[in-house]
């Protein structure tokens, strides 16, 4: 049986610094569940979204983390964090393996727009293999409304996505229909990882690769250690969720072009909507 032990840390946060929280709490994680593989915090943990806080990646936030992976001998997600590149900032999640060896950064593609106006996306994907369990990809928080982001990690051999997120808006009921939809599309385990308050409101959701809801998070802390089974995923992808539909194979054997990827996105319909602009007060008329 091929197993892989995750631990979801959904961790409360401030703005300002939570880097010294984080690290406390990974270290108790790591001592009380040592057959766990890997962890993963959420989205913007470290500091929040002030931009004063972003950092250049390599640069010493960073290299806190690493020691931190390398002290425990685990993979590291440590959520994501605001990356100074020059004149652009970067939404920056990255990927740490047990070595201590960045071994990707992966830049959120779809910022909250209109609300992130001041984040530049990012245009890579990020797919990681972790050798003898499987192929890992990352995935960011506003990323997953957009289908094609998840569906290319699949396409790239993506097994797990991970998701960290700061979601504290009513759409988050929403979200938790996406992973459960992102993970049976695509035949993956969609491990996603929300903050709790203040600046989220937790509700962390893990689905298998047939969209079933693994584990529901409640909206205050919670640690949540996992062993996902890789075997049921291959046999998933093999035969189908209960030996229903076979997605992935279906998707791959399709002769369809699709029209907005053959003939553009802007379609006069969509043409029409106007603007991407913060919406106006005031009663609509």
């Amino acid at each position: 049986m091929t197993t892989f032990g995750i631990c979801v840390l959904q961790l409360g946060a401030e703005s300002g610094s939570n880097v010294d929280s984080m690290i406390a709490e990974v270290d108790a994680a790591a001592k009380k569940f040592p057959w766990l593989d890997m962890f993963l915090l959420g989205e913007l943990n470290a500091f929040g979204g002030n931009k004063q806080s972003a950092a250049p990646m390599p640069g010493p936030v960073e290299d806190t983390f690493r020691e931190l992976a390398t002290h425990h001998g685990k993979w590291l997600i440590p959520g994501s964090f605001l990356e100074s590149a020059g004149a652009e900032v970067y939404n920056t999640a990255p990927v740490i393996a047990p070595d201590g060896e960045v071994i990707a950064r992966y830049r959120k593609q779809f910022p909250w727009l209109p609300y992130e106006r001041d984040i530049t996306p990012g245009d890579e994907y990020c797919v990681f293999d972790i050798p003898d369990i499987g192929r890992f990809g990352v995935s960011n928080c506003y990323d997953m409304w957009f289908p094609e982001t998840v569906r290319t990690l699949a396409w790239m051999g993506a097994e797990v996505v991970l998701h960290p997120s700061l979601t504290s808006t009513i759409d988050r009921d929403v979200e938790k229909a996406m992973i459960r939809a992102h993970a049976a599309q695509n035949q993956v385990y969609f491990v996603d990882c929300n903050l709790a308050g203040p600046l989220g409101m937790g509700q962390s959701c893990i689905a298998g690769p047939g969209g079933e809801v693994i584990y529901e998070a409640g909206k205050d802390r919670e640690i949540i250690p996992l062993k996902l089974d890789m075997d049921y995923l291959r046999e998933t992808r093999a035969n189908g969720w209960q030996n229903l539909g076979q997605p992935l194979k279906s998707f791959r054997d399709s002769t369809l072009a699709f029209p907005p990827y053959r003939d553009g996105r802007a379609s006069e319909p969509l043409k029409a909507l106007g603007e991407l602009d913060m919406p106006a007060g005031g009663q609509s008329k």
